[in-house]
């Protein structure tokens, strides 16, 4: 009952008498997890903006010009699920090409009905990209059908760079991790080196490792977790600013605050801050016992 406290009240008397070395260690614990939790934020925004512009999109299915149009439709309603399906016939078509040109729509003057496709029009508020590729792959099966549009085309290209900077953002926090770690533990070696003397005397006294071990731990625990918590309150701020100024110059954004730091992040990085204390903790002092 005695030892818990007493191995915290040694840890916490450490950094009180050399206040300048957890600075140091918190400081460079906290730019690794801010850094690590900004390239996360920045990422699970983009996923969720890329959900939002999905969902969106208007699903067209595209057909021969000799397809049943009702019949496509009505094939298209019962695959789509109870969402608002749309005929538009070819000529539907070139007159709603038309006026989206506007003022240029006389250019179109002379062209056949025939000359745009008719087409199914799906519509699917609030679908996420998965969901519309599948639901674009199940409307192939429309009759008549020689083409299915979402928007796949850049949609798809986001995608796969999203994909690719979670790869480097995993390499990311691979590398900080493992800078952190060491600078902090070179950084914590000099508190360690400073009391080798108070370990010398432990050793002699007959206290094993894990003994001597457990207070450096604790230090560096509670230097990780308040980095971790730094870390998570600095992010928390700065998507908040983010988002505000992005609403301010864009008018609307389909994107909140926990869109781009879920409390799950919060957490990971408050977590992650003190492991990395304690993995550097632990390299520190077990250099520091190995010595003869």
């Amino acid at each position: 009952m005695i030892r818990p406290t007493y191995f915290l009240g040694r840890a916490v008397d450490a950094i009180a008498r050399a206040p300048r070395v957890a600075a140091i260690s918190v400081a460079t614990i906290f730019v690794a997890a801010f850094v690590t939790g900004l390239f996360a934020a920045v990422l699970h925004g983009a996923g969720k903006l890329l959900d939002a512009w999905a969902g969106e999109v208007r699903i067209s299915v595209y057909l021969d010009p000799s397809a049943n149009l009702e019949a496509a439709r009505a094939v298209a309603a019962r695959l789509a699920g109870g969402r608002d399906v749309e005929a538009v016939s070819s000529e539907e078509a070139l007159r709603r090409f038309r006026a989206a040109l506007r003022e240029q729509g006389a250019l179109l003057d002379g062209l056949g009905t025939g000359v745009l496709p008719p087409s199914v029009e799906v519509s699917v508020p609030g679908i996420g990209l998965a969901e519309a590729r599948t639901l674009a792959k199940r409307l192939e099966a429309v009759p008549g059908a020689r083409e299915v549009d979402f928007g796949n085309a850049w949609l798809e290209q986001l995608e796969r760079l999203l994909v690719r900077l979670r790869l480097v953002g995993s390499l990311l926090l691979a590398v900080l991790a493992t800078g952190a770690a060491v600078l902090v533990a070179n950084t914590l070696r000099l508190g360690v080196f400073a009391r080798r003397d108070e370990i010398e005397i432990m050793k002699l006294v007959g206290a094993t490792d894990f003994f001597v071990e457990v207070p450096f731990l604790i230090e560096g625990l509670i230097q990780g977790l308040g980095a971790g918590v730094l870390a998570a309150g600095f992010l928390a701020a700065a998507a908040a600013v983010g988002l505000s100024r992005l609403s301010r110059a864009l008018g609307t954004l389909p994107l909140a605050g926990t869109d781009l730091v879920p409390p799950a992040l919060l957490l990971s990085l408050i977590a992650g801050g003190g492991l990395l204390g304690l993995v550097a903790s632990a390299l520190a002092v077990r250099g520091e016992l190995r010595k003869p």
